[in-house]
C-alpha cells in the first residue's frame, strides 16, 4: 500500500512538473515573440572582420563609443551618435555638452552630450567601463595593446585604413567593417554614391586651375619647422587625386611619408603647395586656433621660401592639419575639404 502510495506522488510530482516547464517554454517563447527587439537581436548575430580577428555583434548597438576622430566621422556620417568619444589629444572635457564649440569640425553633426575619455592614444578605461557601452569602435594604430582589456569591457573592433600598401589612406577601406557592425550596411552605397557626386562638382567647379596648374605638392608643418613631411597620403592629396590632380614627391623621397627639411622643399617641381599646419603644442590645435594664418607670415619673413616663385605667385596655401592631413578623416571630412577648395584655389586663375 505504501509502495504504491509512493509510486502515486512521485507520477503525480513528475506530471505537476512537465507542466509547469511546459507553460514557461510557452511563456518565454512569446515574450520573445512579443519583443521584436530581442528577436532581432537573436536573428542578426554577425561575425564581422577586423584589423584584430573576427568579433560577434548582435542587432544595432545603441551605446557605442568612438575611440578617435576618425571613428567618428564615419558612425556619424552612418547616422550613430556616440555614447563616447576619444580625441586625437589628451583632454579635460569630461562630457561634451557643446559639441559644436568643444569638437573640431565634426561637432555640428553631434546632437547627443557624448562622454569624453581621453585621447585615442591613451583612453581612460576607467571611463569607459562606467560607460558600459554596446560597443567600441578604434584603431588598431592607437588601440591595439589595449584590445585584450577593451573587449573585456564590450565587444570591440579595430579598424587600420592604411593596411593596404598600394592604396592610399582612406575611409573607403574600413566603412563597411564598421557599418557592418553597426547594422547600417544599408548606408554605405548612398554615401559612396554622394562622396563621387561632390568629387563631380568640385572637378568641374576647379577646371580652370586643373588645367592650368595640375601639380600640387602636399606637406606639412609645425609652426617652428622642427616638424617638416611631405604627405601624399593625406586626406586633400586623396581628394585632389580623385579630382585629377597630380600628387608631386620631393625627387629621391618615394616614400608616402617621410620627413624632409626646408632645403628641400624650392627643389620641388610644382604648380601649387598645399601646407598643413599644426601648433607647435599639438594640444593647442583647434578648429579656432588658426595656425596656418601664423604659418603664412613665417614662410613671408623665411628668405629661402619667400623667394620661390610659386610662393610670390600667390599658389602656396596654408590649411588647418586636423581636417586638411587626415586626423578626422570620413565622409564628413571630405565633404568640408571639397567645400572649402573651390574657394581655396580659384581665386589663382580669376
Amino acid at each position: 500500500m505504501i509502495t504504491k502510495l509512493r509510486q502515486y506522488i512521485s507520477w503525480w510530482l513528475l506530471g505537476f512538473f512537465t507542466i509547469i516547464l511546459i507553460v514557461a517554454c510557452d511563456r518565454s517563447f512569446n515574450s520573445l515573440e512579443s519583443d521584436p527587439t530581442v528577436l532581432n537581436n537573436l536573428e542578426s548575430c554577425r561575425l564581422v572582420s577586423h584589423e584584430m580577428g573576427k568579433t560577434e555583434v548582435c542587432g544595432q548597438p545603441q551605446k557605442v563609443l568612438a575611440l578617435s576622430p576618425h571613428i567618428l566621422d564615419i558612425i556619424l556620417a552612418l547616422g550613430v551618435q556616440p555614447t563616447g568619444l576619444a580625441q586625437n589629444v589628451s583632454s579635460q572635457i569630461q562630457t561634451y555638452d557643446n559639441p559644436p564649440a568643444q569638437i573640431p569640425y565634426l561637432g555640428r553633426w553631434v546632437t547627443t552630450e557624448p562622454v569624453g575619455v581621453g585621447s585615442r592614444g591613451t583612453p581612460s578605461l576607467e571611463r569607459i567601463k562606467l560607460l558600459q557601452p554596446d560597443l567600441i569602435l578604434g584603431e588598431s594604430f592607437f588601440q591595439q595593446n589595449l584590445y585584450p582589456l577593451l573587449t573585456q569591457i564590450a565587444p570591440t573592433l579595430l579598424f587600420d585604413d592604411l593596411n593596404n600598401p598600394n592604396e592610399i589612406q582612406s575611409w573607403k577601406q574600413d566603412i563597411d567593417g564598421i557599418a557592418e557592425a553597426l547594422g547600417r550596411e544599408e548606408q554605405v552605397e548612398e554615401l559612396l554614391k554622394t562622396h563621387d557626386q561632390q568629387i563631380a562638382q568640385a572637378r568641374t567647379a576647379l577646371q580652370p586651375v586643373l588645367q592650368t596648374y595640375p601639380r600640387v605638392f602636399v606637406m606639412s608643418s609645425n609652426l617652428g619647422a622642427t616638424y617638416i613631411a611631405s604627405r601624399p597620403e593625406s586626406a586633400v592629396s586623396r581628394l585632389l587625386q580623385e579630382i585629377g590632380f597630380e600628387i608631386v614627391r620631393p625627387s629621391g623621397f618615394p616614400e608616402r611619408y617621410v620627413a624632409i627639411s626646408q632645403e628641400v622643399i624650392p627643389q620641388v617641381e610644382t604648380d601649387l603647395i598645399i601646407v598643413t599646419t599644426v601648433e607647435d603644442n599639438v594640444e593647442l590645435n583647434t578648429e579656432d586656433s588658426k595656425p596656418q594664418a601664423t604659418m603664412r607670415e613665417k614662410w613671408a619673413q623665411n628668405p629661402l621660401l619667400s623667394s620661390m616663385p610659386v610662393f610670390q605667385q600667390g599658389r602656396v596655401f596654408f590649411v588647418d592639419y586636423y581636417l586638411w592631413n587626415g586626423v578626422s578623416r570620413g565622409p564628413l571630412s571630405d565633404q568640408l575639404i571639397l567645400e572649402a577648395l573651390p574657394d581655396l584655389l580659384l581665386p589663382i586663375v580669376q
